[in-house]
Formats: C-alpha cells, sequence, structure tokens
C-alpha cells in the first residue's frame, strides 16, 4: 500500500524532469553552445498529508477506556509551481546558422581571406586589412601604399595598419629587440627550460649548455671522456625529437614543431607535423592531444558549455561565494547581487533586519524567533529550519520537517511524530529507538520508556501505559493480590470445580483435597482402611473390635465394650493387663497395650510415654501425616488435627487465599470503606487508590497539576485546560499539540489536538492555529476583501473630532478652577488676618545675682540678654525683663540680648535711655494685651504692636482691628511669641480700645530720670558687649513651657 501511495506521488514529478532538456534546433558540428534557459511550471501533483485520528485504549479509568491519538495519511492533490531548468542549443556567440552548421560571421566580408573566427579574417599571402583587401609591396603599407614600414630584424609589417609582425625570437614595436632572457620564440612567448645555467637561443629556443653539461635541456652531465660546450654536439631535439641519423635534422614528436622541436604547434593547430585543426568555441586547444583548453567560466568537451551553477573560473573547479540568491559572473566569480542585498558577497542587507521595501519604509511580519531572513526586497519571510507558514509562525507539518519542510520522515513507526528541524522521531509511550521500532525494555513504560513498572509476581506490564498482565493466580493493580477462593487462572476468571472444603490453586485451578478426600474434584471419600490427606494413611483400627476409621484423622471408632486408640482392649480406660489390673501410665488420651502395657498413643503425641507433641511438620496419627505446603500462614500445623492457623489477611486450607474484596483483618471479619474503585489492603485495610485519587478512603481527587498512582506525578503541561489524573495525558488548549502541549499546530490545521484542517476561501485568510481562518494582516471585513488601511483613516478622523471636543472641555474646566482657587485663597488669607494676635507673657524676678544675661532673646534692640539657666518657681522657663523689685527702670546697664527660640536662659534687660522712643514703648506697653508682668508689680505692661499702631496713616486705635494694614512677614519679630488668650486669663473683650482707657487710668505715668550723654555711651556700646552684671531676670514662653504645649 505504501509502494503504491509513493508511486502517485512521485510519477508527475518524473515525467516532469525526463523533459528536463530541450533541443530546440537540428545542429551539428563544432561551435554549437548549450546554455540554461530557467522556466517555470505549474503542475498537479498528489502528495500524503498526514492527519490525527482519535481513537481510545484500555487505561486506568472508569470505565476503562482513554482517548488516543495516532498519525494517518491521506493522498491529497496539490499545484505546486516548480521551476525547471533546460538545456538549450543554439550557435554560439559570433556564429550563425548555415545549413545544420554554426560559422563563424564577419560583418565586413573576408575579400582576399576567409572568417575563421567572429570578426576576424585570415588574410591571403600579401593581403591584410580588416577585410584582407590590402595588397602593398614589401616594406610598404597603408591603404594607399604609401607608408614606409619601419621595422627591423626580418620583421614584416601589416599592410592596413603597419604593425610590425616580428620574426621569431624578436619582439618591440619595431622587433629590434631580442627576447628576454628565458624567453624566445614568435612574440617571445615560449619560456626557456634550460638547466644548470644553460642559456637559449631568443629565436629557436636551442639550449646553450654550460660548460660541463649536455643534453637537449641540458640536464645530463657530459659522458666520461666528454667535456666543453655540447659535449661536441650532441643531438640538439627536444622534447622527445629524434634526430635524423644522417642530416641530425629534428623529427618532432605530435603537438611540436621548430628545428628542433622546441615549438609547441600554432595556435589552432596540434597534433602530428601540427596538422589538425583544434575544433573549440573561443578557445586554443592541447598542442599535442587537440583537448580545448576552455577559458575561465566555461566547460566542456569544446568550450561551449557554461560554468554549473555556483563555479567559475578555469574548468569551473571555483566554487562562489555568493550569498543570498546572488549569481556570480562565470569567469571571475564577482557576485550580481539580487535586489535588497549588496556587499562583496551580497551578504549585506540594505535594509535593517525587519524592515522591507524600496525605501526600507515597510516592517516585516515575520516571527523572528523563528525567521532566518525576512527578505529585504519582498519582506518574504524565509524560516528556520523546521518552521512553515508566510509568518514562520508554525511549525512543519506532521511527519515532514528540515528547511521548508521539503523532507519527509516516514521512517518514523508505532505512531511516532517526527521533530520537525531534523527529523528526529519522537516516540509514541511504549516505544524507543531511531525510528521508534523497538519496544521499552523490561519493567519500563510511557514517554522515552522513562517510567518503571510496578507489576509484583512476575506480571509484565504494557510498554505503552505501564498496566501489569499479570500471571495466573493474581490479580489488581499490582498483580499482588491472589484469586480469591472461588476462582483461578489468568485474571482470575475462570470457577474453581473443588468439593468438599477443597483448596484450589489459584495458578492452575488443580484441587488440594482435605483430609479425607480424594479425585480430581475431591469428591470421593477415602476407601476404607484409608484416611488421612490424599487418602495416604492406612487406618491403624483393630479390624474386629472397630466399627470404622475416621476418613479425615484416622481416629478408630470402636465397638462396644471396646477402647483404646486402636480399640486394642475392652479393660476399662486406664487400665490393662490379663484381668485389666494394671494402671496405664500413657498419657494425653494414649492407651496402653493390653498385653504389654507399651503406649499406643493419641494422635498429635509420640514418646515412651505420649508426652511430646509431633516433630515440626507432622501431625496425626503415629505423626506420621506431614503438614501441607503453608503459603501465608504459620511455620507449622496443629499437631494433632494438622489444623493450619492463618495470618492476619488469608484464609482458605493452607492460607493460600487473600480476604475477599471488601474484608480485611484476622479472619478477614473487618469491612473496606474504600471510593471510586479503591481496593483496601486485605492485611491491613488501607485502601490503595486507583490512578487520579487520593486520600484515606480514596475520596480526594489529585491536586492540581499533580496525577498518577499516589498524585506522586507533577504534570508537565504547558499550553493545556487540564491535566487527566489517572495517566497525566495533557489536554491542550485550541491551537496546541505534543505530549506537554508546547508544540503549536503544524501548518493547515488548527483547534483541539490540531484535529481541524483548515480550508480557508482566499489569499487573503490565513490558518490561525487555534481560530482557524482568519484575515491576514493587512486585511479585514467578514470574507477578508476590506484593506485596514482605509479603516484607519476613517477611524483616525472620527477619533481626532473627538479629541478636539475633549481638549477644549477640559482648558474650560481648568481656567473655571484656577479663577475659583484665587477666590478661595484671598479670602481665606483676609480672614487669617484678622484672626491672628500673638501673646507673650514677660515675668521679672528680682532674685539673683546674675545681671544681665549674656544671650539676647529678641531682634529689638532695647533688650540684651546675657544666658544663665534658671527655672521659675512655676516650673515655668522664665524670661526676666528690666523691672526692679519697686517695679522701676533699671538704668545702670543698657545692654541688650536675645535668644530667639525662647528657651527660657536666665537674662537681664538693659534698656537705653532714649526719652522719646522710651515714652514711645511705655504708651504701647500700657494698652499690650501681650504683657510683661514683673514679679513684684502684676500692672506693668508693654505693647508689642507698638510698630503698627504707630504707623503712618493709622490716627485711629480701632483702625487696627479693620487689618488694612497688611505687614510683611519678613519685618516680623521673632519675640512674638504665641500663647492662647485662656492661658493668660485675657477675653477679647478686653483688648478692645475702650478698655485701654481703664489701663490708663491704673497705670500712674512714670518719671524718668535724666539721662546724660556720658551715660548714654556706655550703654550703646552694651549691645556688642554681653558681659555685664545686673538683675537675674527669667522669661516664660508658651513655645519652651511644658504646661503650654500641652
Amino acid at each position: 500500500m505504501m509502494l503504491a501511495l509513493k508511486l502517485i506521488v512521485w510519477l508527475p514529478l518524473l515525467s516532469l524532469v525526463s523533459a528536463e532538456i530541450i533541443e530546440v534546433k537540428d545542429l551539428d558540428g563544432p561551435n554549437i553552445c548549450k546554455r540554461r534557459e530557467t522556466y517555470t511550471v505549474e503542475v498537479v501533483t498528489t502528495e500524503l498529508q498526514p492527519y490525527q485520528q482519535r481513537g481510545s485504549t484500555w487505561c486506568i479509568s472508569v470505565p476503562p477506556r482513554c482517548s488516543t491519538y495516532s498519525i494517518k495519511q491521506r493522498v491529497i492533490n496539490k499545484t505546486q509551481t516548480l521551476n525547471k531548468v533546460r538545456i538549450v542549443r543554439d550557435c554560439c556567440d559570433g556564429y550563425v546558422e548555415r545549413g545544420n552548421e554554426c560559422v563563424p560571421h564577419c560583418s565586413e566580408p573576408c575579400d582576399h581571406g576567409r572568417c575563421i573566427a567572429p570578426e576576424k579574417c585570415k588574410c591571403d599571402h600579401g593581403y591584410g586589412g580588416p577585410a584582407c583587401d590590402i595588397n602593398c609591396p614589401p616594406g610598404l603599407y597603408g591603404r594607399d601604399c604609401k607608408m614606409q614600414c619601419d621595422c627591423l630584424n626580418n620583421a614584416t609589417c601589416e599592410p592596413y595598419s603597419g604593425e610590425c609582425l616580428c620574426a621569431k625570437g624578436y619582439t618591440g614595436l619595431r622587433c629590434g629587440d631580442k627576447c628576454p632572457p628565458q624567453r624566445y620564440g614568435a612574440k617571445c612567448l615560449e619560456e626557456c627550460r634550460c638547466e644548470n645555467g644553460g642559456s637559449c637561443d631568443h629565436i629557436s629556443g636551442e639550449c646553450i649548455c654550460a660548460p660541463g653539461y649536455r643534453g637537449p635541456l641540458c640536464d645530463m652531465s657530459c659522458p666520461d671522456g666528454k667535456h666543453g660546450a655540447q659535449c661536441q654536439q650532441d643531438c640538439r631535439c627536444q622534447n622527445d625529437g629524434k634526430c635524423d641519423p644522417e642530416t641530425g635534422a629534428c623529427i618532432c614528436r605530435p603537438g611540436w614543431t621548430g628545428e628542433v622541436c622546441a615549438n609547441k604547434c600554432p595556435v589552432g593547430s596540434y597534433g602530428p607535423n601540427c596538422e589538425q585543426t583544434c575544433e573549440c568555441y573561443n578557445a586554443p586547444c592541447h598542442h599535442i592531444t587537440g583537448q580545448c583548453e576552455c577559458p575561465a567560466g566555461y566547460s566542456g568537451e569544446r568550450c561551449v558549455d557554461e560554468c554549473p551553477i555556483n563555479t567559475y573560473g578555469l574548468n569551473c573547479t571555483q566554487q562562489c561565494q555568493c550569498e543570498n540568491d546572488a549569481t556570480c559572473d562565470r569567469s571571475t566569480g564577482a557576485c550580481i547581487c539580487a535586489l535588497g542585498w549588496r556587499g562583496e558577497h551580497c551578504e549585506e542587507r540594505i535594509c535593517e533586519i525587519n524592515k522591507f521595501g524600496d525605501d526600507c519604509n515597510k516592517t516585516c511580519e515575520c516571527e523572528m524567533e523563528h525567521t532566518d531572513l525576512c527578505h529585504p526586497a519582498t519582506g518574504r519571510c524565509l524560516c528556520k529550519v523546521g518552521w512553515s507558514s508566510a509568518q514562520c509562525t508554525r511549525p512543519c507539518a506532521f511527519l515532514r520537517y528540515g528547511l521548508n519542510c521539503e523532507q519527509s520522515c516516514n521512517n518514523c513507526k508505532n505512531g511516532a511524530k517526527c521533530s520537525p528541524i531534523d527529523g528526529t522521531c519522537l516516540c509514541a509511550p511504549g516505544f524507543t529507538g531511531v525510528n521508534c521500532t523497538e519496544i521499552c525494555p523490561p519493567n519500563m513504560y510511557g514517554q522515552d520508556c522513562a517510567l518503571k513498572c510496578d507489576c509484583q509476581n512476575g506480571a509484565k506490564c504494557m510498554p505503552e501505559t505501564g498496566q501489569c498482565l499479570c500471571t495466573p493466580g493474581w490479580k489488581n493493580l499490582k498483580c499482588d493480590r491472589p484469586c480469591d477462593l472461588n476462582h483461578f487462572g489468568p485474571e482470575c476468571h475462570n470457577v474453581c470445580d473443588c468439593h468438599n472444603n477443597a483448596a484450589c490453586n489459584p495458578q492452575n485451578g488443580t484441587c488440594t483435597c482435605a483430609a479425607g478426600w480424594k479425585g480430581e474434584r475431591c469428591d470421593q471419600k477415602c476407601d476404607t482402611g484409608s484416611f488421612g490427606h490424599e487418602c495416604a494413611q492406612k487406618c491403624q483400627c483393630e479390624m474386629d473390635n472397630s466399627i470404622a476409621c475416621d476418613a479425615a484423622n484416622g481416629k478408630c471408632i470402636c465397638k462396644h465394650n471396646w477402647g483404646g486408640v486402636h480399640c486394642e482392649t475392652n479393660c476399662t480406660t486406664g487400665y490393662y493387663g490379663e484381668n485389666c489390673d494394671k494402671v496405664c501410665r500413657c498419657l494425653n488420651n494414649s492407651s496402653c497395650d493390653p498385653e504389654t502395657g507399651n503406649c499406643i498413643c493419641s494422635a498429635g503425641w509420640t514418646g515412651e510415654d505420649c508426652a511430646d507433641p509431633c516433630p515440626v511438620g507432622f501431625y496425626g496419627m503415629m505423626c506420621q501425616e506431614r503438614c501441607p505446603e503453608i503459603l501465608h500462614g504459620n511455620k507449622s500445623c496443629d499437631h494433632i488435627t494438622g489444623e493450619i492457623l492463618c495470618r492476619t489477611g488469608y484464609l482458605g486450607l493452607t492460607c493460600e487465599h487473600p480476604c475477599p474484596a471488601g474484608l480485611y483483618g484476622p479472619g478477614c471479619k473487618f469491612k473496606c470503606n474504600c471510593e471510586h474503585g479503591g481496593e483496601c489492603n486485605h492485611i491491613t485495610g488501607q485502601c490503595q487508590c486507583l490512578p487520579g485519587w487520593t486520600g484515606a478512603n480514596c475520596n480526594e481527587s489529585c491536586p492540581k497539576d499533580t496525577y498518577g498512582q499516589g498524585c506522586a506525578q507533577h504534570c508537565r503541561c504547558v499550553h493545556h485546560q487540564a491535566c487527566r489524573k489517572i495517566d497525566g495525558m495533557c489536554i491542550c488548549l485550541k491551537g496546541w499539540t505534543g505530549t506537554r502541549c508546547d508544540e503549536v499546530c503544524p501548518e493547515g490545521f488548527y483547534g483541539e489536538h490540531c484535529m481541524n484542517q483548515c480550508a480557508c476561501p482566499s489569499s487573503n485568510f490565513q490558518c490561525h492555529a487555534a481560530n482557524g481562518c482568519v484575515c491576514r494582516s493587512g486585511y479585514t471585513g467578514e470574507n477578508c476583501d476590506e484593506l485596514v488601511a482605509s479603516q484607519r483613516v476613517a477611524k483616525a478622523e472620527t477619533e481626532s473630532n473627538r479629541a478636539s471636543v475633549a481638549v477644549t472641555i477640559v482648558l474650560l474646566m481648568l481656567f473655571a478652577f484656577i479663577i475659583f482657587a484665587v477666590f478661595f485663597y484671598y479670602r481665606r488669607r483676609v480672614s487669617n488676618l484678622k484672626t491672628e494676635i500673638a501673646h507673650v507673657h514677660y515675668t521679672h524676678d528680682t532674685n539673683g545675682s546674675t545681671w544681665p544675661p549674656n544671650t539676647h532673646n529678641f531682634d529689638n534692640p532695647v533688650y540684651d540678654i546675657q544666658p544663665e539657666t534658671r527655672l521659675l518657681p512655676n516650673n515655668m522657663r522664665p524670661k526676666m525683663n528690666n523691672f526692679d523689685h519697686n517695679g522701676s527702670l533699671n538704668g545702670a546697664n543698657n545692654s541688650c540680648g536675645d535668644n530667639s527660640n525662647a528657651s527660657g536662659r536666665v537674662g537681664s534687660y538693659s534698656i537705653q535711655y532714649n526719652q522719646e522712643l522710651l515714652n514711645k514703648n511705655l504708651n504701647a506697653d500700657m494698652t499690650n494685651p501681650n504683657v510683661y508682668n514683673a514679679i513684684g508689680d502684676t500692672l506693668k505692661e508693654e505693647h508689642v504692636y507698638d510698630e503698627i499702631k504707630h504707623k503712618e496713616g493709622y490716627k485711629d486705635p480701632d483702625e487696627y482691628d479693620h487689618l488694612d494694614y497688611s505687614r510683611p512677614s519678613t519685618s516680623q519679630r521673632p519675640h512674638y511669641h504665641r500663647m492662647n488668650d485662656t492661658m493668660l486669663n485675657i477675653n477679647h473683650d478686653e483688648e478692645k480700645p475702650s478698655n485701654l482707657k481703664n489701663m490708663n487710668v491704673l497705670l500712674p505715668p512714670v518719671e524718668l530720670p535724666a539721662v546724660t550723654e556720658a551715660q548714654a555711651g556706655p550703654q550703646q556700646d552694651s549691645f556688642d558687649n554681653t558681659n555685664v552684671d545686673n538683675d537675674n531676670v527669667s522669661t516664660a514662653s508658651p513655645s519652651s513651657s511644658p504646661e503650654f504645649r500641652k
């Protein structure tokens, strides 16, 4: 079948190959050239197309069937454009067809000669010129033969041009120069080959040997007895030429000529006496064989064939180095770049790597990760090995690989795929090897045969799924559980046919009879006189005194008045002897021989007095019965009955069967509680879950991205919807395939598991891996017949209009917000200025030894402070003013200082007695709500707003409350520390001007002592000198006191 399919695929192509060489004209003879001509032909061929087929297989699930996907092939028709090369036979350049031959063509007819080559006449003797139409006397030349030849050394001149045709051995414009050393002959083209220092004649090439040498090439030493020049005129013939025995004239071999056979045949001739004519196209031939010596770029017997592709030079032996579809000159190998490329080898792109077009203004649509080249001229994507589609976004189709996905990997067997890059077979689960023809090694299974089987008791596992194929007698997932009591054989499908509590062999179903039974099905009782397993024991009963022997244990059933183990005595139990008067000393229900008194031991006992149990492995009467083979029980059986006590989880005659399904534990008395098909361990009751389930009762599905037995395997899926819990098979998203869902659908397929084949209606569509046929880049619309560019123009115009409206609205809103912000700021500023009132409280401490303080706390030049730290009695940091104990001003020292941060350091205020300034300050203090209180006199006050109230234009004190004056922030003083009105016990009514009159009444004018200029001088200097002692003064500032911070 496969052979027939391959013949269907290749027959059309074979028919095309056979027509590759086309003879256009029926020509014969030399000067016929062959050239390659490229043409295209569209053919409908058939090819094998792989596709996926869904199937099902056994798996560990409920029901136990899972989907599988296999690769099939079908024959499809495909229209393919082939680039063909044909050979065309025609006359070579410079030759024309004459009859069925190609002869050289001369545009001007040769009058006295013949056309021997394209545009070349061979003139008859005495004629010259391009057309052989000029015949001048010797020594003259020219069209009118009036020009005088000036050639030397017997040279002739060409009748038309006067060019000197030098005789052999001469060269130069006038043939006045001999051939240069090591050159000779016509046109000095021959190279001397004389050796050992010999020189050659410039005309004939004859070697003139140096003394001591001889031979045509001076390559032989003179024979003994000979010396000197030429070794006495030895034969002069070269190139294996022979001397005439009489005259010494040289007889040349084929291909050579001249006096000493030193000259090759003239160009165009060869062979004996140079009489044969070469038949080469624009090429000389070898002077001996006549073989054409083709010029660079040509080959073939007559040099009519151009060099094959990618070769050039002499004999076409050089390899072209051109890249990117460039062609190379067949003679020189120079690269002729294709459109879009440049450089010596056409290796350099004209455009950037992701651009193409005439102006490199178009962007490539290739998926560059999978693209080797975006053609700089056409934008065509040249995909990397293993990738296809117009944009190189899809891997090769199934069972295709290589560059352009042209190679087929049909050698991959057993449902294998192949790598789209190198064709390496990617085996399906369960197979391995180069061609996936080998099954996984024993005990291995799954993808790449990487998983280890967990089958027991000689079971084999399926190489694809790991399913255990149990040997007869075993079952369960791992073949670790024997068949139950009533079944045997492969997968425990066969029903046992054993009777009377017989054990059924789980492998072959053979019956192991219980004691007292025999037969193939254990349905026959032991014959009289025999008992035990397989009825192998003989009864020891006294036949005359017994009724029967128990077939199971051999116990004798005695007749009336008879007793003993074998019914051997009629004495009362425990006695023996003739008169039954002797006491029997035998133990364990044993009896004595009625005559001798020897002990006859009961079943399971032995020894002289029957005190010892049967040896290990034996039981019953006389300890002759062997314990049956025990599979899962104690090491031995009961020494009396032969009964076996099975260990936990097993039952049966020989403990060969585990507990039935659903039961476990000692005696198989406990019931299992496993769900979703899980089986419990017949010994411990622990649930053994099916793949895909976990939990103590197998009631929990495997967590996400885990699967398999015990959920121990981790899913390796990439682009997936889910990972199948039982076996980890990846359920891929649309457009993805592969065992890990990491492979994009091949070109031409799409959808779930790449099952759907694209059938797009036109070339404007492309096959999307997930969605099928979608519009190619640059197209849109229901039928992908609308250009995206035209829609973008319309959309841009609409969006531009919308954007203009939006910008206008935003600007209007921004303008309105600015107006509102300015208005709000103005109102807020006016409100703050009206409510801003600062209060400062100063107290005077008359106790202390140091005055004035050495630091200042104000920028007012009236004050000066020198620091010493002291606290007031109320724990407030003090500021001391310049009042003494009696509330009078102390003018001894007028130094002033300030600590602008109101640190509470002890300081003194020394005032400069300027009468006008002092009166101004006192008047302000009397109405100042921010008071300086002396400890000794609480009525002394100073006004802080003196500067504002005395500004020009403020005649009425009430004007200040209107805040028409805005004081610059740089003019405010740092000593205006605020205190709230509550701490100062000041209400707003007291600050009004109406209350100032009451303060004037309470504070009588202060009389100031006179101050002289002599006293004022030192006081003025105290502004710069803080080392002055005076009263200790402390100040309390709300910004530094802990109480005011609250």
